[in-house]
């Protein structure tokens, strides 16, 4: 019976202990944050606020200090088996609709810009404007 006792202690403990956290949104910027790549509708990019980016995915994370990091392919192959790493860069916004993006990557540097078609609290849907 102690074993038994013991190991509901054990169970709820784990559970308690797996309790996803909450992401931290500033509703007065909201595309603060981690967001990885989830799909593709037509001609823009659909990402999800994550409080970080999976290994096999590519995504953003932008920071309130203008720096970001972007995960991308690792070379210029895109074949499968495909490997990621982490560029550095920094970002602005330009007005409503549009982010500025300069950033590191396997080949050197980029510039781009970014059309935010929606954000809210969960999904980012961006467009390449370069």
């Amino acid at each position: 019976m102690k074993t038994f006792k013991v190991l509901i202690i054990f169970i709820i403990l784990a559970v308690i202990s797996c309790k996803k956290e909450d992401l931290k949104i500033n509703p007065n910027n909201l595309i603060l944050g981690t967001w990885y790549y989830n799909s593709y509708d037509s001609i823009f990019s659909v990402y999800v606020r994550s409080s970080e980016i999976p290994v096999d995915r590519t995504g953003y994370i932008f920071r309130e200090d203008g720096t970001l990091t972007v995960r991308d392919l690792s070379g210029w192959c895109a074949t499968p088996p495909v490997s990621y790493s982490n560029y550095e860069g920094t970002w602005k916004i330009l007005n409503d609709t549009l982010i500025s993006v300069e950033r590191t990557y396997w080949g050197g540097a980029m510039s781009y810009k970014l059309g935010i078609i929606e954000v809210n609290r969960d999904i980012l849907k961006l467009v390449n404007v370069y």
